[in-house]
Formats: structure tokens, C-alpha cells, sequence
């Protein structure tokens, strides 16, 4: 208990008058009127000898008022001990759904081990104890604010699911925080990741659930589509080794149930590589590329969607700056008797006429203007051909079929690279050195390709050739779509769509300007809109090595740097 005004407590000086009053009072004679007794001697000489204090009902009656008076002008307040909040933070990234090793072919889900820890600590909470619950894939709250009712807490926890999304457990935590407005007396965190080391404190529970595991992954897709000829349509996959132990790889592109291509290959520990599926002249639509390895924890990475094309080739236009430059271009361009491409001398329309539906190859690098997919080639001044170890770096597709290392005579520019992002797909090793030629940048929907090379000195060389071609066909194929984003729909008229996901659960969205978006994809999958007689098919995969990698579990806390809720 406390007093909003304790300062009025001063009035309690007031009993010893009123005590003194009383036993002045205190005579042998009788009094007839009792309510006089303390004020009748005030206007008579004290008496030589004070008497014992002698009380009535009276007494304890005024006693009573003024102790009552005093404490109504001090404002009592009772306080109740403020209950603790507790911030629990429960990852719900992909790799929760990975099984640790078993006797029949595998446990429980880390995430089902989470789930039942998560729960017996909530059996044990204080009935006083107020919980928010705050997943890290998507970031949310189960309810709407703290809450000390077990079976509300009980209820949301057990409809959780593990989404196909990246989480970040220190994102989690810091928008818990938020929500509470306060720091939480209690962090609890539930996750795969392994303490950290600079944890320190007692404010901060760690439950970790996971266990190192071996996994083999999809980690990136591309679909090229006809380029020369209608029989090369193939599917690029990009497999990573995630585990200490050889792994024997088995890639299908399956459609409707119908096996059309496979891949068999083994990946060295920790090895990323790319493998082509060649398809068959029939196979168009969605196609779906699954991968089968024996020593495998985690089944969201083994599974990948991507829409095969048997339309024409993407146009392609060319921009040339040099004559010898025109000439080799038209001289490999021409040898592809389906690609239909033309010619746009400097003289002609602006670098952004091509748009966005066009491939541009040019030799100048302010030529590709805004198109999606540019071709760039930074031939050097003045050119001269030299001899040079070409290093083909695995695991991008422009790769395919040029030899590791292999020795070619090309005009090369050996000035360093100044492009601020891009993957040196072939670098040549000149005087020591080692200096791009083809590097790859991909970024929003966005290709470019640069050749550091003059065509024209060396239009017979094979690795230019398959360079060229690769990137050419790298650069008009499709990469797979991926999760984490909205995913957008066209065809349909303002009002309600119904999405059919890939969990079996149906949902709605309401379309606007004939464009539908969804803001919900958590998992890796074909999405169908449907509204009426229109429908749409969109799929989006997982794609992460972060989540994949259950060997080495790279930790995403940090301590926090508030000083109500500091854990370091």
C-alpha cells in the first residue's frame, strides 16, 4: 500500500492533544454532561495533581475520527504486483521442418519438438504470467496482445505452422518488443540455432530443438527454352551438398505424373553444381523438377515448379558501334535459323526502343537501354589476340559445357573489373592475374551479360562460342519465381478471386484493374486464382541456402540493445 498524499500524515501529531485533553479530564468528580468533559478545566486552574488517563467509548470514538480523518486526507492506494510479461519468439523458418535422424527414416519435425516444448513450459507458466507470441516466418503475433489465458496460448500455438520462408530471429524479437511497448521481463527463445555465445543473463531462455543434419538442396532453377533448335529446350538445376559425405543425386522433371527427363550425379561434400534436364519436343506448362538424394533432412528444398515455353525464340536486337563487330554477330546469329533478330544502326531508332520484350546485344554499354536481358561485349583498345587459361566457375548455366580450364587464343580486356555486382562466370589467368570475361548479373527481372572480349578476333574460337551461346540462351530463358514477395495475377475483373494453395487450403484475394495480388505465399507450391470461367496458375519455389544448410546453422540473433531487455 502506498499514499498519493502522504504528507497529510502530519495530522497524526494531533492524538497526543487529544490524549492530553483526556487525561486533564481525569478527576474524581463526576460529570454530567460526558460530551464537555475534555474542554470543561480549559476555563479552570489545573489541578495541583494530574490523575491517571481514564477513557470512555467516547474516547475511542474520537480516536477513531481522527485516525480516519488523517488517513482520507493521505489517499491510501493499495498496488498489486505488476504481472511478468513474458516475449516468446518461435522459428518458423523452413528449416524447422527438418527431421533429425532416426531409426525408420527419420523423427519428429524440429518443429513438432518445438511445439511440444513450447507447450510444456506453458503448463508451467504462473497464472499471472502474461505471454506474447511471436513467430519469425512470416513476423506475427498469435494474439492480439499479452495474454495470461493458458488455453488461448495453448490454442494459437498449436495452429502454428512452419512456412517455406527465411526467418530472423532477432527481427522477431525486436518487433515483439515493439508490440509490447516495454522490454519483457522474460525472453524465451525456441528455435534451431544454437545458443549464441555472447548470450549471458537470466532473461533470456534459449530451447533448442535441432540437430546438425545432411541435406542436398535445390538452390536455384532456370528453364531455357529453344534456342537453335526445338529438341535443346532443357531445365537448369543448381544442387548443393550440404553435409560432410559424397552424395548420390537423382534429378526428375516430371509432368501430370509422366517422368520427362532425368539426371543422375555424385556431389562431392559441400559441392554446388548445375545439371541439365534436356526435354522432349511435347513437353510444355507447368513442370515440376524434384530431387531425390538418399541422406536428406529437409523435403521443402527438393521440389521446384517452373513453366516450360514452346513459343517463338525472344527477338533479339543488335546495336553495333563497330563494323567487325556487326559482321561476327550476324555471322553466329544467323547460324540459329529460329531466332528471329534485326539490326539497329546508330543512326536508327533510341537505345530504349527495344522495351522490355527484347534481347539486346550491342558493344556499347549505354546501347542496351532499358531492356530486360542485355548482351554487352567491352572489347579492348586497341585489340590484339593472346594466348590465355580460361576457368569456367561451376553452378551457373552459362557454364555448361565449357571445359574447367582450358587454353584460348581471344582479344581480351585485361583492365580490372569495375561492375559493382555480377558472377565472373569465365575468368582468364593473364600474367598471374585473374580477370573476368563473362559475368553474369541477374537482379528484378533484370538479365546482363558481359564479354570482355572482341568477337571479331575470334569468331572461330569454340569457348566463345558455347560463351555466347550459353549466355544467349541464359539470357532468354526464365528464372523460377521465389518466395517472398506478392505474387500477381492478371485476366480477371474487379471483386473476389479464389486461390487454391498448395496446402490444400483455399483463400481470397480481390483483383483490381484486372490484376489480382496475393500477399499470403508462405509455402513453395502452384497458386491457381480462379473467378468464374478465368483462371491463372502462378508457382513460386523455395530457394535458400541459409535454411538449407542444416549441417551449419548460421545463427540470425543478436542481443538487444535496449537496457530494459539487454542479454549481453
Amino acid at each position: 500500500m502506498s499514499f498519493l498524499s502522504p504528507g497529510a500524515l502530519i495530522w497524526l501529531a494531533s492524538l497526543p492533544v487529544l490524549l492530553w485533553l483526556w487525561r486533564l479530564a481525569s478527576t474524581r468528580r463526576q460529570v454530567l454532561i460526558p460530551s464537555l468533559i475534555p474542554f470543561e478545566h480549559l476555563v479552570r486552574r489545573a489541578p495541583k495533581r494530574r490523575s491517571r488517563l481514564v477513557v470512555s467509548v467516547l474516547f475511542w470514538l474520537q480516536l477513531a475520527a481522527l485516525l480516519a480523518l488523517t488517513a482520507a486526507l493521505a489517499r491510501p492506494v493499495l498496488l498489486r504486483p505488476r504481472a511478468a510479461t513474458v516475449l516468446v519468439v518461435l522459428d518458423t523458418s523452413a528449416s524447422m521442418g527438418a527431421r533429425a535422424p532416426g531409426l525408420f527414416g527419420g523423427g519428429a519435425a524440429a518443429f513438432e519438438r518445438a511445439r511440444r516444448a513450447l507447450l510444456w513450459r506453458l503448463s508451467r507458466k504462473a497464472p499471472t504470467e502474461q505471454w506474447l507470441v511471436v513467430t519469425t516466418a512470416p513476423v506475427a503475433s498469435l494474439t492480439p496482445q499479452p495474454t495470461s489465458d493458458a488455453a488461448a496460448l495453448r490454442q494459437a500455438i498449436e495452429a502454428a505452422r512452419v512456412s517455406h520462408l527465411g526467418g530472423n530471429l532477432s527481427t522477431a524479437a525486436h518487433i515483439g518488443r515493439m508490440l509490447l511497448a516495454a522490454g519483457p521481463d522474460r525472453t524465451v527463445v525456441v528455435t534451431d540455432e544454437a545458443r549464441p555465445a555472447e548470450e549471458a543473463g537470466e532473461r533470456l531462455e534459449w530451447v533448442t530443438v535441432g540437430a546438425p543434419a545432411p541435406n542436398v538442396a535445390l538452390v536455384g532453377l532456370d528453364a531455357q527454352g529453344p534456342l537453335c533448335h526445338a529438341a535443346e529446350a532443357s531445365v537448369v538445376a543448381t544442387v548443393q551438398n550440404f553435409s560432410g559425405d559424397q552424395a548420390a543425386v537423382t534429378l526428375v522433371a516430371a509432368q501430370d505424373g509422366r517422368r520427362l527427363a532425368e539426371a543422375r550425379a555424385d556431389f562431392a561434400p559441400g559441392e554446388r553444381r548445375s545439371l541439365a534436364l534436356v526435354l522432349p519436343d511435347e513437353a510444355a506448362g507447368w513442370a515440376e523438377i524434384r530431387l531425390d538424394a538418399a541422406r536428406d533432412g529437409l523435403e521443402a528444398d527438393d521440389r521446384a515448379w517452373v513453366d516450360i515455353h514452346r513459343g517463338a525464340a525472344v527477338p533479339i536486337v543488335v546495336r553495333p558501334h563497330a563494323a567487325a563487330f556487326k559482321d561476327t554477330l550476324s555471322t553466329w546469329l544467323g547460324a540459329c535459323e529460329t531466332l528471329t533478330w534485326t539490326v539497329e544502326e546508330e543512326s536508327g531508332p533510341p537505345a530504349g526502343h527495344a522495351g522490355g520484350g527484347a534481347l539486346v546485344i550491342t558493344d556499347q554499354a549505354d546501347a542496351a537501354g532499358d531492356a530486360a536481358a542485355s548482351m554487352v561485349f567491352e572489347p579492348p583498345e586497341p585489340a590484339r589476340p593472346m594466348l590465355s587459361r580460361w576457368v569456367t566457375a561451376s553452378g551457373h548455366p552459362i557454364g555448361s559445357y565449357l571445359a574447367p580450364v582450358e587454353t584460348v587464343a581471344a582479344a581480351l580486356t585485361l583492365s580490372p573489373w569495375t561492375g559493382s555486382s555480377g558472377t565472373a562466370v569465365v575468368s582468364a589467368l593473364v600474367n598471374g592475374r585473374k580477370v573476368p570475361v563473362v559475368v553474369a548479373e541477374e537482379r528484378d527481372g533484370f538479365r546482363r551479360v558481359v564479354m570482355r572480349v572482341d568477337p571479331s578476333f575470334s569468331r572461330d574460337a569454340t569457348p566463345v562460342l558455347l560463351a555466347f551461346f550459353n549466355s544467349l540462351r541464359w539470357l532468354m530463358g526464365q528464372s523460377a519465381e521465389t518466395l517472398g514477395g506478392p505474387l500477381l495475377a492478371g485476366g480477371f475483373a474487379p471483386g473476389r478471386v479464389a486461390v487454391r494453395r498448395p496446402d490444400g487450403s483455399t483463400d481470397h484475394a480481390d483483383a483490381s484493374g484486372g490484376t489480382v495480388r496475393y500477399d499470403a505465399a508462405t509455402v513453395a507450391g502452384l497458386y491457381r486464382f480462379r473467378q468464374g470461367p478465368a483462371e491463372a496458375t502462378v508457382a513460386v519455389n523455395f530457394f535458400d541456402p541459409l535454411e538449407s544448410n542444416l549441417l551449419h546453422r548460421a545463427s540470425t540473433w543478436r542481443a538487444a540493445s535496449t537496457n530494459r531487455d539487454r542479454f549481453s
